[in-house]
C-alpha cells in the first residue's frame, strides 16, 4: 500500500522537547539563537523569532528527566532554515558572541548547514536552502553531500555589520531528522503511511523523506542502534506536520490501522484537530490541518 503523495505545501511547524533544566537552557536559545519567548507557563516555555509569531520550539521542564542516551533512537537534530545566507551569517555571529562551540559546518549541493548542540546535548542544525533551481535530480533522487563549508566566507557574505538581536520573522523550521532502528520501518511510516516520498537513499544508513519536491522534510538514520530511550528521558517528545488538505489528513487516519498504526485524536491550542501516531523513533509525530 502506497500513500498518495501529501500536498505540495506540507510543512514541519513545531518540535517539543523534553528538558530537565528550563533556566539553564533559555539562555542559549535567547541568546546563542536569538528566539523569543512567545508564551511562559509554570514548566513550559513556547520559542519563536518574535513574540507575535505561533512558536515553532516548546520546552517543557522535567526536572526528574534522565539524559538521553547517545545509543538509542530519538533526536538526531532540528534544523532551523534561515531565508537568506546573510541571515545564516546572522546565526553564526550571535553563536561567535556568546562563545558557543559547532560541532562543524557542510556544504550539502542543495543547502549550507552548521550544526551544534544545546546545554542538554539535543542536535541543531541551522541552515539556508541554496535556490531549487541548482539542485540536481536523477531518477527520483536528488543529489546531495556532505562537503566542508567556508565559515568565513559565510561571515563575509554580511560584511562586518554585527548581528541583529533576532533571527528574520522569516525563519522557521526546515526539517528534523531522526534516529531509527531500521529504515524499512521507516519506509512504511513515513511513505507508505503518511504519503512522504523518498527523495534520497544512497547515504548508509540514511534515508531522505519530503513533500512537495523539497529536498528532505525527513531524515531517518540507524546510526544510533535500535535501543529505545527511556519514556522520561530529555530530548524529543513530539514534532508537528501541517497540510492544507483535510481530505489527505482523513486519509491518513484511515490508512493507520491496517498499516497497524494508532491514531490518537485530539484538539490543538487553536481549536484543530490533531492527529498523533508514535513514529519509529519512539517520539510522537503529530499532523494538523493548516
Amino acid at each position: 500500500m502506497n500513500a498518495p503523495a501529501l500536498p505540495d505545501n506540507t510543512r514541519l511547524t513545531q518540535v517539543h522537547l523534553r528538558v530537565a533544566n528550563l533556566a539553564g537552557m533559555l539562555p542559549f536559545y535567547q541568546k546563542a539563537l536569538g528566539l523569543v519567548v512567545v508564551r511562559q507557563t509554570n514548566g513550559q516555555v513556547v520559542l519563536d523569532t518574535s513574540e507575535k509569531g505561533p512558536g515553532f520550539l516548546h520546552l517543557t521542564e522535567d526536572p526528574q528527566a534522565v539524559p538521553h542516551p547517545r545509543l538509542a533512537t530519538g533526536l538526531y537534530h532540528f534544523a532551523i532554515l534561515y531565508p537568506t545566507r546573510a541571515e545564516l551569517a546572522h546565526a553564526l555571529k550571535r553563536l561567535i558572541l556568546q562563545n558557543w562551540a559547532i560541532d562543524g559546518a557542510s556544504n550539502h549541493l542543495v543547502s549550507e548547514a552548521i550544526y551544534l548542540r544545546d546545554p542538554e546535548n539535543n542536535g541543531i542544525e541551522l541552515y539556508v536552502d541554496v535556490p531549487r533551481s541548482q539542485w540536481k535530480w536523477r531518477d527520483g533522487q536528488v543529489e546531495m553531500a556532505t562537503e566542508s563549508l567556508d565559515l568565513q566566507e559565510l561571515l563575509a557574505t554580511d560584511g562586518t555589520e554585527p548581528a541583529p538581536q533576532h533571527p528574520a520573522a522569516a525563519t522557521q523550521l526546515g526539517h528534523i531528522h531522526l534516529h531509527v532502528p531500521d529504515l524499512r520501518q521507516a519506509e512504511l511510516f513515513f511513505h507508505e503511511l503518511l504519503g512522504f516520498a523518498v527523495t534520497q537513499r544512497s547515504y548508509p544508513g540514511a534515508l531522505f523523506l519530503s513533500a512537495g519536491g523539497y529536498h528532505h522534510h525527513i531524515g531517518a538514520n540507524t546510526w544510533a542502534g535500535k535501543a529505545s530511550p527511556p519514556p522520561n528521558s530529555t530530548g524529543l517528545i513530539s514534532y508537528r506536520f501541517e497540510i492544507p488538505d483535510a481530505g489527505a489528513l482523513a486519509a491518513i487516519e484511515g490508512r493507520a490501522p491496517a498499516l497497524g498504526f494508532e491514531v490518537v485524536k485530539a484538539e490543538s491550542a487553536e481549536g484543530r484537530e490533531v492527529l498523533s501516531l508514535k513514529d519509529p523513533s519512539a517520539s510522537w509525530f503529530e499532523i494538523a490541518l493548516g
